[in-house]
């Protein structure tokens, strides 16, 4: 979650991708093995590839270029959804401020 480690990644993106991946949003960059930093970009590429096919994420009053409006929130799997059920396991997400930013987990999928 730490924008100054990976730039260019949204708070909303960065939250899906890190529940894909199974990393806990607290973890330390240094403290994270190889494959899991390769599981890492592969969600983050794949988040981001889901959201451009859905449009994009519109929360409020964003469209695009044609006007319409990005639909890639209705498939968000955590982000803005902390209290509910995690889609995985059922476990209620949490929700907490880090580095000013809103974040979304799961304390058991996510280590």
């Amino acid at each position: 979650m730490d924008s100054h480690t990976v730039a260019g990644v949204g708070n909303i993106y960065a939250n899906e991708a890190l529940f894909l991946a199974g990393i806990h949003p607290a973890r330390a960059a240094g403290r994270i093995g190889l494959a899991r930093y390769q599981r890492l970009a592969t969600c983050v590429q794949q988040v981001l590839e889901e959201s451009l096919a859905q449009g994009g994420t519109t929360l409020r009053d964003f469209v695009n270029g044609d006007g319409q409006p990005g639909y890639f929130s209705l498939y968000l799997r955590v982000y803005g959804k902390g209290g509910q059920a995690c889609p995985l396991c059922k476990t209620s997400l949490k929700e907490v401020r880090q580095g000013q930013r809103g974040t979304v987990y799961c304390p058991r999928c996510q280590r």
